[in-house]
């Protein structure tokens, strides 16, 4: 009986052996090496998402230099010489086809520039809407997409609209400008 008290298979004594959920891996529970080891593959993951967003965008042509691209300030207008105006918007798109054989459908968002002072010229300009945007839409109808396309005639375009618009007002329009030109075919 006191050969089985010195048993060398009961010589554990009092250390307590550690659960199978519950080791310890130097001062840091397993718990805590698990979080750690999580947020790093989250933040290398983040990390390599913006690498390839960035490289992917800038090989689409996203990110062009900033001094190409730009828009130019309130002050490079003034010093250019443009008239600061306000700028009537509700038009919205106006649609159609261009007198081609092919015919064309013409998308344009035309936007109406005039003094700011002038509160009879908007008041003019939202009674007028409708007369307005059937201008627009015959004088588009009325042309071939050689004479709408280009530069020069888009320079062309606005001026003959700005003379169009003035003929039907009795406040003048000063400028007018587009934010989407577009003629697609079918």
């Amino acid at each position: 009986m006191s050969d089985d008290l010195f048993d060398p298979e009961d010589e554990s004594g009092g250390e307590e052996k550690p659960a199978a959920g519950k080791k310890k891996i130097g001062f840091l529970p397993a718990i805590v090496i698990d979080i750690l080891k999580w947020s790093a593959i989250v933040i290398g993951a983040i990390v390599f998402i913006v690498v390839v967003v960035v490289i992917t965008v800038r090989a689409m042509g996203g990110g062009a230099r900033a001094d190409t691209s730009r828009l130019p300030l309130h002050s490079e207008y003034e010093q250019g010489g443009a008239e600061m105006l306000d700028w009537f918007s509700q038009i919205g798109d106006v649609r159609g086809t261009t007198r081609d054989e092919v015919r064309r459908t013409f998308i344009v968002t035309p936007h109406i520039g005039y003094r700011p002072e002038s509160d009879a010229t908007l008041q003019e300009l939202i009674r007028r809407e409708i007369q307005i945007r059937e201008a627009i839409a015959i004088y588009f109808s009325s042309r071939s997409i050689r004479e709408l396309e280009g530069v020069e005639n888009r320079l062309r375009v606005k001026q003959d609209l700005r003379e169009e618009i003035n003929r039907i007002m009795v406040n003048r329009v000063r400028d007018v400008a587009f934010s989407r030109y577009e003629f697609i075919e079918f």
